[in-house]
């Protein structure tokens, strides 16, 4: 009986992901906040609703630049895509005007940028290794120093596919700064 369950279970799952279809497509059109990337030759959009801050923790010299995007699809299905700056917040607020993919650790205070977008029809979520994922954010704006400021950045690079295959991944994004969270 468990053995028939399970493949019920997994012939339901594989029709659910066989008929979900996410082409990438934003219907809301926001030119003035944004998170967009491109991978595969689609570009997916997240610009329903964007926010970002600045976070610092108590308890770590990490502080880092998070952003949160909404996409809306044109079913009416939310996505949403996290990304994040990491830097040593003993130093200066964002550093540097460039980033290399992945975390900052206490033993490497290394300037990194990482996102993720895990959704029910899409996972973009690889390591954060540099070296495996050679992808480069580059901040295009005056660094976002007062709430209301605009950060506006690109990233481009390879990433290793699930497959071990190099892809191209690009980006961009334009997000307004909102009060700063500190833990």
């Amino acid at each position: 009986m468990k053995l028939i369950m399970k493949r019920v279970l997994i012939l339901m799952l594989l029709l659910i992901v066989a008929c979900e279809s996410d082409d990438g497509s934003s219907n809301t059109g926001n030119t003035d906040e944004y998170f967009k990337y491109t991978i595969n030759g689609v570009e997916r959009v997240f610009d329903y609703q964007v926010e970002s801050h600045r976070e610092t923790q108590s308890n770590s010299i990490i502080h880092s630049y998070e952003i949160s995007a909404l996409g809306l699809r044109s079913d009416g299905e939310f996505r949403r895509v996290a990304a994040t700056f990491f830097f040593d917040g003993n130093g200066t607020f964002m550093p540097t005007n460039t980033y290399e993919w992945g975390y900052t650790f206490p033993n490497d205070l290394t300037p990194r940028f990482y996102f993720a977008e895990s959704t029910m029809s899409n996972f973009f979520l690889i390591e954060a290794d540099f070296a495996m994922h050679p992808i480069t954010a580059t901040v295009t704006s005056a660094i976002p120093s007062n709430v209301g400021d605009y950060i506006e950045f690109t990233f481009t690079g390879m990433y290793k596919d699930q497959n071990g295959v190099m892809q191209p991944i690009s980006g961009e994004c334009r997000a307004q700064r909102d009060a700063d969270q500190n833990f």
